[in-house]
C-alpha cells in the first residue's frame, strides 16, 4: 500500500538507488526518493531529492548545498540529538513531528517547533527493519504527483494525514544488536547488554509513540 518511499541511508544515496533500481526491475508501482541522512556535528539531517552523495560539512553549507541541487532538507526527530540554532532551523523544509523510534516527550515538543516556525510536517517509521515501515506513513490528497516537481509541491502544500502505531521498545535495541553482529566490539557488547537490562527493568523508560 506505499505509493513513495524516501530510502535515508545515513551518508549516502546508496540504498535509495539500489531500492529505486530494484523496484523498476520489478515492475513494482513504487516511487523511491533519492535521499540520505546526514551526520553533522549538530545532529542528523536528511536531504531529499539528492543527485549525489551529500558531504558532510558546516550545518548551512549542506544545506544551501542540498537546495542549491533543488533538494529539501527535512530535520529527523529535532528534540532527541540535537543542537539546534537559527542557521539551521532558518534552512529547513519540514519538520518529522513524529519519529517511531522516539519517546513521546520528544514527539509532542517536535510539534510544538514544526508549529510555531509554521514550517510543513511530516511523520516517518525511522525503520531500519522491514517490520517497521508500518510505524508511520502519511497520507495526501488526490492523485499521486506523476513527477518529482509534483512531489515536492505535496510534500510542502498538500493537506496530509498522519497514522502511526507505538513502536517496540526493543527495536533500536534489535537493530544496534546487527551492527554489533557485522563490527563486534567489547565497547557495544556492553552497551547492548546494559540497554537490554534496563528494558526488562524500566521498560517505562523506552515508551515510544
Amino acid at each position: 500500500g506505499i505509493d513513495v518511499l524516501a530510502v535515508t541511508d545515513h551518508d549516502s544515496c546508496r540504498g535509495a538507488i539500489e531500492t529505486r533500481d530494484e523496484a523498476a526491475r520489478l515492475g513494482l508501482p513504487l516511487t523511491v526518493v533519492i535521499a540520505s541522512e546526514v551526520t553533522t556535528a549538530q545532529g542528523d539531517l536528511i536531504g531529499l531529492f539528492l543527485k549525489s552523495d551529500p558531504h558532510p560539512a558546516d550545518v548551512p553549507a549542506l544545506c544551501d548545498a542540498i537546495h542549491a541541487e533543488g533538494g529539501l532538507v527535512l530535520l529527523p526527530h529535532p528534540c532527541k540529538w540535537h543542537r539546534l540554532d537559527e542557521a539551521l532551523l532558518s534552512r529547513v523544509d519540514l519538520v518529522e513531528i513524529y519519529n517511531g523510534r522516539t519517546g513521546r516527550a520528544d514527539n509532542t515538543r517536535a510539534i510544538e517547533l514544526a508549529r510555531s516556525r509554521s514550517l510543513p510536517e511530516l511523520v516517518g517509521p525511522d525503520a531500519h527493519m522491514l517490520d517497521e515501515l508500518g510505524l508511520a506513513r502519511v497520507e495526501f490528497d488526490g492523485e499521486k504527483p506523476a513527477d518529482e516537481a509534483g512531489l515536492k509541491a505535496a510534500l510542502l502544500r498538500t493537506p496530509r494525514r498522519f497514522v502511526m502505531r507505538p513502536g517496540s521498545i526493543w527495536n533500536e535495541w534489535k537493530s544496534q544488536g546487527v551492527k554489533f553482529l557485522r563490527r563486534p566490539s567489547a565497547r557495544d557488547a556492553y552497551w547492548l547488554a546494559r540497554g537490554a537490562l534496563r528494558r526488562i527493568l524500566k521498560p517505562g523508560e523506552y515508551v515510544v509513540g
